[in-house]
């Protein structure tokens, strides 16, 4: 756990140029964001952090305590509950501007590697999904072919 607080203020520095009443908004989400996906992971503890994006758009990075990229069954998971988790909450808010949604985990960050998505990709996988449009499989596979790994700047 201290790991991931480390972890998360070295990204929240190296991140936060959206302005206040932004990053404000981006806590709250981080906050439904982060209690949605430890209600439902419950073999890692996840963290959430608002960071500026292009344009002033709020991204998001989305952090485990544990290595779950290295088990491909915990990853599926997890990366499924944190996509959904965060386009249900963006699709409640659809007026916040939004950019780029980062997923990583302890041991993906101590070398500095996030795998990235566009935020609008995760809402519109969370509203398929919700409608009956495509199942988890297929949102899973969406999700895997658009992540772009990522190294987090210093």
């Amino acid at each position: 756990m201290r790991n991931v607080l480390v972890v998360a203020a070295t990204v929240l520095f190296w991140s936060l140029s959206a302005n206040a009443q932004s990053v404000e908004k981006g806590q709250s989400v981080c906050y439904e964001v982060q209690n949605a996906v430890n209600g439902l992971v419950d073999y890692t503890e996840t963290k959430c952090l608002p960071t500026g994006g292009k344009a002033g758009a709020l991204s998001f990075i989305v952090i485990s305590s544990e290595p779950v990229f290295s088990v491909e069954a915990s990853k599926k998971a997890w990366v499924l509950v944190a996509v959904a988790s965060i386009g249900k909450t963006l699709n409640d808010q659809p007026s916040l501007k939004v950019d780029e949604l980062w997923l990583s985990d302890v041991n993906q960050m101590k070398s500095r590697i996030a795998h990235v998505m566009p935020v609008s990709l995760a809402k519109s996988l969370q509203r398929q999904v919700y409608n009956g449009q495509i199942d988890l499989d297929g949102m899973y596979a969406a999700i895997k072919k658009s992540l772009v790994r990522k190294t987090v700047s210093k």
